[in-house]
């Protein structure tokens, strides 16, 4: 960078610039405003005894969850992906996006905000009802099941930026068997089959410690609608 004259009454602001940095404060603010705990209660609940006699129709379209660690038995089936289709070659939705981002073949970046399209497992599984409230909101969402040592490493998921267009949800078939931490804390006292509203903005991890373990990754666009059924929908 240039040597430049640093006296306040010689610089030029560019307010429309500086408006738009406004959106970025406000926008951090109303995140958070929501988020106040890692996991907050939803009015959401999964029926888990239904769900898991009727996922078995689908346990051979499950697919590994990504490719870059196959060492573990980590699988996805989507709900909401790119086309509907759950059949294809390919489930981008099933893995994780930052992984298929920094791939050399990948001339487009994707991000939740791409995956709008419904899947048969979502129309099909009368335990998936509970999310009709929500389906206007739905983007990129999975079903996801881990085996014993199946684990997610420490991580975050997301920013509380303007475009970064996602919320998340969160659930689980179990609260036994598994390990989940954020920030060094323990989550307890999980309520089998009620979705969570997550802050995955917060570094957090997940080990399995038995089979059949499965979690609802759910996320919502970032619309002021969203925001608004959210709040008024915590538990």
């Amino acid at each position: 960078m240039e040597i430049v004259d640093i006296s306040p009454e010689n610089f030029v602001y560019d307010y429309d610039i500086i408006n738009n940095d406004k959106d970025h404060f406000d926008y951090y603010k109303k995140y958070y405003n929501l988020h106040t705990e890692f996991l907050r209660p939803l009015n959401i609940k999964i029926d888990i005894n239904l769900f898991e006699k009727e996922i078995k129709q689908y346990h051979t379209k499950f697919r590994r969850w990504g490719d870059n660690r196959n060492h573990l038995p980590r699988y996805g089936i989507s709900l909401v992906n790119y086309d509907g289709n759950i059949d294809g070659k390919y489930d981008i939705a099933c893995g994780p996006l930052d992984q298929y981002n920094s791939g050399k073949h990948h001339t487009e970046h994707l991000w939740d905000d791409a995956f709008t399209k419904k899947t048969e497992v979502f129309y099909n599984l009368q335990s998936m009802r509970p999310l009709d409230c929500i389906k206007n909101f739905l983007v990129r969402s999975t079903i996801n099941l881990k085996h014993k040592h199946g684990n997610f490493v420490p991580h975050f998921d997301t920013m509380p930026k303007p475009n970064i267009q996602n919320l998340r949800l969160w659930g689980s078939n179990t609260s036994k068997g598994i390990e989940y931490k954020f920030l060094g804390n323990t989550v307890i006292d999980i309520e089998p089959g009620r979705l969570y509203l997550i802050d995955t903005t917060q570094w957090h991890y997940i080990i399995s410690h038995k089979d059949w373990v499965y979690t609802f990754f759910i996320a919502l666009n970032n619309s002021q609608e969203t925001f608004d059924w959210l709040k008024n929908n915590l538990i």
